[in-house]
């Protein structure tokens, strides 16, 4: 008996040594049940060489002692204060170890306890794949949430098929590690809101290639309670604006920008949050000095495979009717 226990021991070994390591890092904002759920869908992978990394955004709820009687091996990074989404997720990167890097917000959890195998066996079959954007489904339903869909495709026709895009959920989403060495990281001015984009420009324009994958299944439980009514509206419009500065050249970052500015706009007034609105142009264009040391604009064959990509997108009806029924923020 001890001589199987000792073999199967050592077989089990031999697997994870032979397995890329993977790095789940959680991004924490009060929301305790919400974090709870998600921890446990990690903690129930079947995938066993990974390690889980939870940054607290200053919850300021007992999540120390919480985290040594609930889940005593997460690593836990306690921020002193609220730095936002973009340099918590940071700092969970920073502190991971493994070939693999995977985000997830607190109130997003896997489907199953075989995603992060998926995630292994999509980036060994697929090795020109660098970033996996996951299907990001509803909590109660399962089914796919349409409000999160901001791929340059149909979910109608492609909702369940791999295709290369050029967006990904930032809390829901695999990275191969050589992406943040070469690309960077999130980047922090930007706090919270349009984050995503910014960084799949430069991770496109470093030659990597995104991927998004449905097999992979994550639920949303999408919280109300870290956000208020008026922020959305201020931080994406000022994050557009900034975006179309610091990763475009004029002429593709007034083409990106414009239709942005237009859906904020109507999504202001329809929820009356126009004084929002303006402050986020206001903040956004003074803002330009801030970030001006720090504008990398993507290059040209960049830009002309993103435009390839967005050929594919639905024509505005089809996305209006969409926003209408799920509106994105």
């Amino acid at each position: 008996m001890k001589t199987t226990e000792t073999t199967s021991a050592i077989n089990a070994a031999m697997i994870q040594a032979e397995s890329p390591m993977i790095s789940v890092v959680i991004l924490n904002y009060k929301r305790r049940e919400a974090l709870v759920r998600a921890l446990d869908s990690v903690r129930r992978q079947e995938y066993t060489n990974c390690e889980v990394i939870l940054v607290d955004n200053a919850s300021e709820d007992g999540i120390c002692e919480f985290i040594a009687a609930h889940a005593p091996e997460v690593r836990l990074i306690e921020l002193p204060e609220n730095l936002g989404a973009c340099a918590g997720r940071n700092a969970g990167i920073r502190a991971a170890r493994g070939q693999i890097v995977i985000t997830l917000d607190n109130d997003i959890y896997f489907d199953s306890p075989f995603e992060l195998r998926k995630v292994v066996k999509v980036f060994e079959n697929r090795p020109d794949i660098h970033v996996l954007s996951f299907q990001l489904c509803d909590a109660a339903t399962g089914r796919m949430r349409l409000r999160e869909w901001c791929h340059p495709r149909s979910w109608q026709e492609f909702g369940q098929t791999d295709f290369e895009t050029n967006f990904f959920v930032e809390g829901a989403s695999a990275y191969r590690r050589e992406v943040f060495a070469a690309a960077g990281l999130y980047y922090d001015p930007i706090f919270i809101g349009c984050e995503g984009h910014d960084l799949a420009m430069r991770v496109l324009d470093s030659g990597f290639r995104i991927l998004y994958c449905p097999q992979v299944r994550a639920r949303h439980l999408m919280s109300p309670d870290t956000r208020t009514r008026e922020r959305p509206y201020y931080f994406y419009t000022r994050n557009y604006i900034w975006i179309a500065y610091k990763d475009y050249y004029f002429t593709e970052g007034c083409r990106f920008l414009l239709p942005k500015l237009l859906m904020m706009a109507y999504f202001s007034v329809r929820v009356r949050c126009l004084r929002a609105f303006f402050r986020g142009l206001k903040d956004g264009v003074y803002g330009w000095k801030r970030i001006r040391s720090e504008r990398t604009p993507i290059s040209r064959e960049t830009a002309r495979y993103f435009r390839e990509l967005e050929q594919m997108r639905p024509n505005w009806l089809t996305r209006f009717v969409r926003h209408k029924a799920e509106p994105q923020i």
